[in-house]
Formats: structure tokens, sequence, C-alpha cells
């Protein structure tokens, strides 16, 4: 299962990422952050259209390469 932080960075770089809240700022002034959590796509502990994979190994090459 992958961690909190590797859910963020995949919707920061994922493509479709489609945020299921209409405003990252809550009402007690507190961020939301992007997160697949937050995605229309994640549902049941997964991406629906099964791109945390593939976009982490994007990510992953993409440090390999610096």
């Amino acid at each position: 299962m992958e961690s909190k932080e590797q859910l963020r960075k995949i919707a920061i770089y994922c493509d479709e990422y489609d945020s299921n809240i209409s405003n990252l700022r809550s009402d007690d002034g507190e961020n939301k952050y992007e997160s697949c959590i937050n995605c229309t796509h994640y549902a049941n502990f997964k991406c629906e259209l099964d791109l945390i994979d593939k976009v982490l190994s994007s990510l992953s090459m993409d440090s390999d390469l610096k």
C-alpha cells in the first residue's frame, strides 16, 4: 500500500487527477492536500484507472535521471 506522501505526489503528477473536493481549504482554515484519496477515480483504496503504479514508476524514473 502506498504511503500518504506517495499518494500526494501521485496526485500532483497524475494527468487524470480530478479532485472530489471543491475547495482545498477547510472551514477551519486548515489546508487540504491534493491526494489520490481526494480523487474521483479513487475508491476502495485503489485507483479505478489503475494509474498509481504507472505514476510511481514515472516518478522513480525521473528521480533516477537526476
